[in-house]
């Protein structure tokens, strides 16, 4: 007798495999583990990635307003006791046209006032009505410290001092005329030494701090100041202090007695600070 055949669907199909299981709770910790260690690694990247761009950020900013200072004070500096000759009303009312004070700020920073008249053109007169043809206008070649011409006829008075804005912030500031106008911000420290040609020779004998120099005879500045950034996830510095004017003047990084501010101690912040300073001829005391 024939026996029936099996169908084709019977004879391929496959079989089933009953013990087919899915991963193991091991398995599974182990993959996991592996997950959160490449999401720790991805993320610690991404946060130092920006704590690299918030560093050159604020290094970027710092030279810039380090730059743009630098040429402020010594451009101001160099107009200081200027005085057109042809304006014989020019007086400087027993003013001098440099004089600092010393530690009065804040960090113990110093502060610095000049004083000079504008520039008009030829033909200018200091008496007539302002309007008219021959009155006295600024020509553009002496400016103040925000940028506005000063005429030949104008006695200018400006000082540079730092000062705290109610959030905390140290800003350069520089008063014109009794008005003050904030500059840069984020300047935690500034640091004068008048220099002084004690024989008359036009030739600078010492440099020495604000209080001690006869300021009728500083013919010479060296101003010395301290940036800061502003983000505050930076490794902290090596040092822990700043020394305006190096070991020559503060041994040790010990401040001269009468000029503690020419130490600066460095807050743990975590915040990146650079130390500028330069030298600046008195022009007009020089000729």
């Amino acid at each position: 007798m024939r026996q029936p055949t099996r169908s084709l669907s019977r004879r391929f199909q496959r079989p089933v495999n009953r013990h087919a299981r899915g991963f193991t709770l091991v398995e599974v910790m182990v993959g996991m583990v592996i997950s959160l260690l490449l999401l720790l690694a991805a993320s610690s990247l991404f946060i130092a990635q920006q704590r690299t761009n918030a560093t050159q950020g604020d290094v970027a900013e710092i030279h810039e307003n380090a730059r743009a200072i630098s040429q402020l004070m010594q451009r101001e500096a160099r107009q200081a006791g200027y005085s057109d000759f042809e304006f014989a009303n020019n007086t400087w009312g027993g003013a001098e046209t440099i004089e600092a004070s010393n530690d009065d700020g804040v960090n113990r920073s110093d502060s610095l006032t000049l004083r000079y008249f504008g520039a008009s053109g030829p033909g200018a007169d200091p008496w007539a009505v302002p309007g008219t043809p021959s009155a006295a206008t600024p020509d553009g070649t002496a400016v103040d410290c925000t940028g506005k011409e000063v005429s030949a006829n104008v006695l200018t008075t400006e000082v540079f001092n730092i000062v705290q804005a109610p959030d905390g912030t140290p800003w350069l500031q520089c008063v014109v005329n009794g008005v003050a106008t904030p500059m840069f911000p984020n300047v935690e420290s500034l640091q004068l030494l008048l220099g002084e040609d004690t024989d008359n020779n036009k030739t600078i004998d010492r440099y020495v701090r604000p209080g001690v120099a006869d300021v009728s005879k500083v013919r010479a500045l060296r101003i010395s100041f301290v940036l800061r950034g502003k983000s505050t996830t930076n490794i902290a510095p090596a040092a822990a202090a700043i020394n305006h004017f190096g070991p020559g003047y503060a041994s040790g990084d010990i401040a001269p007695a009468g000029d503690a501010g020419a130490i600066f101690n460095l807050p743990a912040d975590g915040r990146l600070r650079k130390h500028y300073a330069f030298y600046v001829a008195v022009r007009n005391r020089l000729n």
